[in-house]
């Protein structure tokens, strides 16, 4: 029963801690569920902040080339270091000769005392003055630095200007130096980059738009484009675009706080509209995936992120060796009380000098268990027993003689008997067993067995007990049948005497 007893223990314990690391398990995986809108929220900030910035530097464009019309006409002497290579005109073509210049001028148009004057203002496109952010600005967003390629077409003089040094030997950017009547057929052109007709429309007057998902001739990669329109007092005149790549969207949308993460994460941006991707993130492990968080970011582009499942392992190790440590510690404690709680109560039920069970053992939980089994037709039988000549021996041999000889007869019945049944000294030399399942006459079987354990004892003088059996039928009480079985011990006693 006390067996039984810490083998229910011990599964409570189990389920329950199971259930509390579970619930525990269960919250990490809901936080890594926010993390994922953390991280697109924080790359969706980023990007609004590299749009505000391509905003903010047509805008400085847009106010200088306004104001230059007020001006004297500039100085047209730039005009003799103007470069040809391949076809096309310009600065910096090969080298960085034109100093003025941080960047690569590429051009079809040959007069280039038409556009001289803008050069003066290029250098604002690499200059970012938006980063130095007024005092007056609700934002303090400065947590990011990307390596931009940017670029300015000027629709009416048929030029464009790139931040970075290009050597046009090796790329030339004719989609955008296609000429219709004079000027970049801005239409053909934004085509290339997957602009459509109506988002050309809201270009022209004043929106600031987002490309499609589009592979680039100059960077080979798949990218996206930020267009947002310059203008020379209220006339169109050309175009700011920023192009968003690989490494700026890397940089985006990655976040400090949990570096490991990053090792496990795979990234992508997917055109809801054609079904191209830019994978800008791959994981250095992948096992399987736990977590996949999908997140429209724009009209035009949803975020996918996948988090692998050796991060939850990883990073909730410290929770599963808890849980184990902790449901070990609790089992081991709980047996530990329940086993010295067993040997407090079997000691407080067992005799001291044979081992058996005391009279203590007697209660009604032990009625109410012999009389289901006789309710389901087991058979139960008493046998009570006693030592013969037990007052001899004391008298003769001395009470620690007579001592042995009850020992004797109890370990004989302990060896004698199965551990479903009891053995019960009752007190002096006087024994009772109780069998299970066993008829009447299967207990002679029984007594047999402790004739023979006590013949083959040492104990210096031989051991002889007299005994009488009786099978309870269903309802009886023990006290009726241990005295039925008293009655025939007597009666087996007084035939020994009678010899």
């Amino acid at each position: 029963m006390s067996h039984f007893s810490s083998k229910k223990t011990t599964s409570v314990i189990v389920i329950l801690s199971t259930c509390v690391f579970l619930g525990l398990l269960y919250k990490e995986y809901s936080n890594l569920n926010n993390y994922m809108n953390y991280i697109s929220e924080n790359g969706r900030s980023a990007l609004f902040h590299e749009e505000y910035i391509n905003q903010n530097l047509a805008f400085q464009l847009s106010r200088a080339f306004s104001a230059d019309a007020n001006i004297k006409k500039h100085d047209t002497r730039a005009c003799q270091k103007l470069e040809h290579l391949n076809g096309v005109n310009g600065f910096n073509l090969a080298s960085h000769d034109f100093q003025a210049l941080p960047g690569t001028l590429q051009t079809t148009n040959a007069s280039c005392e038409q556009w001289i004057s803008d050069v003066a203002y290029l250098p604002l496109i690499n200059s970012l003055p938006a980063r130095k952010t007024s005092k007056y600005t609700f934002s303090n967003y400065s947590g990011y630095a990307f390596d931009n390629i940017r670029y300015y077409i000027d629709v009416a003089n048929s030029y464009i200007y790139i931040n970075k040094l290009v050597d046009s030997n090796k790329y030339t950017f004719n989609n955008w130096l296609v000429v219709n009547h004079n000027s970049i057929d801005i239409k053909k052109s934004a085509q290339t980059i997957s602009i459509d007709d109506s988002s050309l429309k809201d270009l022209a007057m004043g929106e600031n738009i987002i490309s499609h998902v589009y592979r680039d001739g100059y960077t080979h990669h798949n990218i996206i484009s930020m267009l947002t329109p310059v203008f020379k007092d209220s006339t169109f005149k050309g175009i700011i675009i920023t192009d968003i790549n690989i490494s700026d969207l890397a940089t985006s949308f990655y976040t400090a706080d949990r570096p490991v993460i990053w090792k496990f994460l795979s990234m992508h941006i997917e055109d809801n509209a054609t079904g191209k991707k830019i994978n800008f993130h791959n994981p250095a492990w992948r096992v399987r995936t736990l977590i996949h968080h999908k997140e429209a970011i724009t009209q035009y582009y949803s975020l996918h992120i996948s988090l692998d499942i050796v991060y939850f392992i990883i990073s909730n190790t410290w929770l599963i060796f808890s849980y184990l440590l902790t449901t070990y510690l609790l089992c081991a404690y709980a047996k530990y009380h329940l086993t010295r709680n067993a040997r407090l109560s079997r000691e407080n039920i067992t005799d001291v000098m044979t081992g058996l069970y005391n009279r203590k053992l007697l209660l009604p939980s032990l009625q109410a268990k012999i009389d289901e089994l006789l309710a389901k037709g087991i058979a139960v039988s008493v046998i009570a027993l006693d030592c013969d000549g037990l007052k001899r021996i004391n008298d003769t041999l001395g009470h620690q003689a007579g001592d042995r000889m009850i020992q004797a007869l109890g370990k004989a019945i302990d060896q004698s008997i199965r551990k479903s049944d009891y053995g019960i000294r009752l007190g002096g030399d006087e024994f009772n067993i109780i069998l299970i399942d066993n008829t009447l006459a299967a207990a002679q079987q029984v007594v047999k067995r402790i004739e023979n354990n006590l013949a083959a004892m040492d104990t210096g003088f031989p051991v002889k007990f007299s005994w009488g059996g009786y099978q309870m039928q269903p309802g009886e009480p023990l006290d009726s049948a241990f005295a039925k079985a008293d009655g025939a011990l007597y009666l087996h006693k007084k035939g020994k005497r009678s010899r």
